[in-house]
């Protein structure tokens, strides 16, 4: 990621402390991914924007330049900004991502969307432990290369997330909210680990 995008994102997350998302029809109370069954992803922030020294019109132009040249360094419309908006002291931004590399490369946080054999092919060891969503059994290594075929997301940013599909398996590190929605606890380190159905 380039030193003026990292600077942008910086502005962004981490001197307005990550603390929401809003959505086409939904409103949230913190950020959220949204992963799609063919790998797409919508991630939407709310971050409070309540400083004087705050300028919502610069910020709005600051990504749509980043946006704009991500884009064009890729050669296609890899990301959209669908929106940025300001209300209740809070700034609203919606972006696209049409696949999680173009996420992993603008946003600067890990995500893989994939099958198990997949994730272990680009380096996921899958040396975890995962409790089961419904019966609470754990399972290891042996147990997730077993289920290859499998989709799995694996992350590191501090978000809420919504699958495609029911949730079967998670790390330690995610309160599952309910069958197709999970939060990776902020006080966690490390990747967090979901197996869908």
């Amino acid at each position: 990621m380039n030193k003026r995008i990292f600077e942008i994102f910086i502005l962004v997350f981490a001197l307005l402390s990550l603390a929401g998302c809003s959505s086409e029809e939904e409103d949230f109370d913190e950020t959220t991914i949204r992963v799609a069954r063919k790998g797409k992803v919508t991630e939407n922030i709310v971050e409070p924007f309540d400083k004087d020294y705050y300028d919502i019109n610069e910020l709005s132009v600051e990504f749509n330049d980043s946006v704009s040249k991500y884009n064009e360094s890729i050669g296609s419309d890899e990301i959209r900004l669908k929106k940025i908006e300001l209300a209740d002291s809070k700034v609203y931004v919606d972006l696209d991502f049409n696949g999680p590399s173009d996420y992993e490369r603008f946003i600067g946080e890990k995500l893989f969307v994939g099958t198990i054999s997949d994730a272990y092919d680009n380096g996921y060891t899958m040396d975890v432990v995962l409790k089961g969503t419904k019966s609470g059994d754990k399972i290891g290594k042996v147990q997730i290369m077993g289920m290859k075929d499998k989709d799995i997301i694996i992350l590191s940013e501090h978000v809420r997330i919504k699958t495609f599909r029911d949730i079967a398996y998670v790390s330690a590190n995610v309160d599952v909210l309910d069958s197709r929605e999970a939060r990776v606890l902020s006080e966690s380190d490390g990747l967090a680990y979901l197996i869908l159905e």
